[in-house]
């Protein structure tokens, strides 16, 4: 129970009540989680079915997100396009993160391609903190509800605010298709289900994250994945080191990190030198610190103090997280290894065969699903003897992060709950694309009502409208053709570089006006095309970061230029906007109205 204190004004009052009463739904949220892992472990050591118990976490996650979304429906326009202003930053931030790692998860160790993981993690850790500590509470002290929102009021240009429409469309179904290809694969791995089956089940989760409470669902949602994910990557460590297992540690030094490191360089094909390649680090995080989806939660936030803590709070956990998830994959390496050199295949797991039917792992340069598979498959490698060797076995990152339960032997529940984390988190990035998709695809100025009351239920019911369609279109783009979640990602992450982040910028010129942003937006995507246009169809992943970065580099040149023709006014728009942003309190464009 609260205790009123002398000196405390109603309004922090009542944010003391609300902030009490989240912390207690939380509470009991992780204590629900905490004992149903208990007892789906307890069912596994008393001998029941391994596919049931590994089974039951991911229906539980499955059930759990559908009723957040459920109970958080709102009909006010600031509770479905800011959950309310209502979120504590601590919970914002947990939000943050599981998108983060979302947006991550595609590019895990043995999947990195021809990038060095140095210059993923440097443009990774450098994008996400500028986003948490400087962009994501700028964004909250103007008030905004969206990207899309701010860009046209501070810059009322008709065909500006065409082109950010296109381009936040085009980053949100980006993201949105590419969560639904990850949640699709993790549900169809946990059930059993056929692909079809589980991308219905996806979509479906999906839509209920998000249609009835809109971004009050999604923070929700994302928050309660980012605990699963915790729990998914915390759980077979921490069991590890109480066993007294040697746990391999991202440090310099470590010989059994180092060698888990090259076997999954190896695994990925990963032909880049080492060391960090400063453009492709730079366009990654010129990206991810504009990135519409990613800024989302922090705009829920109270105040912009909130939004500094809960970005914090975020990179925070994302350290947190990386860290778990290379121990982690670094271990599944080498217990794979030490599992499967020198294996008889009649003697094999049947996880290990499961996987290889899902694609997870390759055994003899194939995919066989059963033991008649796997000796068909070895029996056409020329010098096979009978046993497997190092050089037969190949896994993916996907593999990687969520094998360590099985390859250590603790069984199906935390195997379940890796799968239960693996599902929140595409859940949730899926959610957040489509959201804002819908946002900027509705009316920029949804939350000014006073000019016409009526219209709240209305641009509600439009942008509801807009969810439900194209989450069934991308569902049934899914079901006709097969999607990469790390291209989808890539090129989300390029639009956002080329389109957002210099507009973002030049919003803190106060010379720059409509014309001069549209003159940028233009000029960074001409010049981006014209990279990718002139590298013929090698489209590899220096090119992509050189088309992201010299378009940014691009934009920024032609708007400012382009501003350079007007005559500096002190009383302009632009700076008006700049000095309310520097000096003056939260909500500098329009409070937060409901009609």
């Amino acid at each position: 129970m609260i205790k009123h204190k002398q000196g405390l004004n109603r309004q922090e009052w009542d944010d003391a009540v609300g902030r009490a009463a989240i912390d207690g739904r939380v509470s009991f949220a992780v204590a629900a989680l905490v004992a149903a892992v208990a007892v789906l472990a307890l069912l596994d050591r008393i001998g029941a079915p391994e596919r049931l118990v590994a089974s039951l976490s991911p229906a539980l996650a499955i059930v759990g997100l559908a009723i957040i979304g459920f109970m958080l429906r709102s009909m006010r326009l600031s509770g479905f396009h800011a959950a309310g202003r209502a979120t504590p930053g601590v919970y914002a931030g947990l939000a943050m993160a599981a998108l983060g790692a979302g947006l991550a998860a595609p590019f895990a160790p043995s999947g990195l391609g021809n990038a060095s993981l140095s210059s993923l993690l440097t443009g990774f850790g450098a994008g996400m903190s500028v986003a948490g500590l400087f962009v994501g509470p700028l964004l909250r002290k103007t008030g905004a509800f969206s990207i899309a929102d701010l860009i046209a009021t501070r810059f009322p240009s008709l065909t500006l605010s065409a082109g950010v429409t296109l381009a936040i469309t085009a980053i949100g179904l980006c993201l949105g298709l590419a969560g639904l290809a990850m949640a699709q694969a993790a549900i169809a791995q946990a059930t059993g289900l056929g692909p079809q089956l589980s991308l219905i089940l996806a979509a479906s989760i999906v839509g209920l994250a998000v249609i009835p409470g809109g971004m009050a669902g999604l923070v929700w949602s994302a928050a309660g994945a980012a605990g699963l994910l915790i729990a998914g990557l915390a759980a077979p460590l921490a069991l590890m080191i109480a066993s007294g297992a040697s746990m391999p540690l991202p440090l310099p030094g470590d010989s059994s990190f180092e060698k888990a490191m090259a076997q999954m360089a190896q695994w990925g094909g990963a032909n880049a030198p080492e060391g960090v390649d400063p453009m492709l680090a730079c366009a990654i995080a010129l990206g991810l610190c504009a990135l519409p989806p990613l800024l989302a939660p922090m705009m829920t936030t109270p105040r912009r103090r909130e939004a500094r803590s809960g970005g914090l709070t975020g990179i925070v956990w994302c350290f947190l997280l990386a860290l778990m998830a290379l121990m982690g994959a670094a271990a599944s390496t080498l217990a794979l290894q030490s599992t499967m050199t020198g294996l008889h295949l009649a003697d094999m797991p049947p996880f290990l065969l499961e996987a290889s039917g899902w694609g997870l792992i390759s055994i003899c340069k194939a995919h066989p699903a059963n033991l008649t598979q796997a000796r068909e498959a070895c029996g056409l490698l020329p010098d096979f003897g009978g046993t497997l060797r190092a050089s037969d076995i190949t896994a993916t990152g996907e593999f990687l992060l969520s094998a360590l339960p099985n390859l250590s032997g603790f069984g199906a529940a935390f195997s379940g709950l890796a799968l239960a984390a693996r599902m929140a988190m595409a859940i949730a990035l899926s959610a957040a694309g489509f959201m804002a998709l819908a946002t900027a695809r509705g009316d920029r100025a949804f939350y000014q009502t006073q000019k016409s009351p009526t219209l709240t239920s209305r641009r509600l019911a439009l942008t509801r409208l807009i969810l439900l369609g194209v989450i069934i279109g991308a569902a049934w783009h899914q079901f006709n053709a097969e999607t990469d979640p790390q291209l989808l990602i890539g090129a989300a992450l390029g639009v956002s570089a080329v389109a957002i982040a210099p507009l973002l910028v030049l919003s803190l010129w106060p010379r720059a006006e409509g014309q001069d942003g549209a003159v940028a937006l233009v000029v960074g995507l001409a010049m981006a095309e014209l990279i990718l246009l002139m590298s013929g169809d090698a489209l590899t992943v220096d090119v992509l970061a050189r088309a992201g970065t010299i378009g940014f580099i691009s934009a920024i040149a032609a708007g400012v230029t382009a501003s350079l023709r007007h005559s500096t006014e002190p009383v302009s728009d632009g700076a008006a906007f700049l000095n309310g942003l520097l000096n003056g309190t939260d909500d500098i464009l329009h409070p937060d109205t409901d009609a």
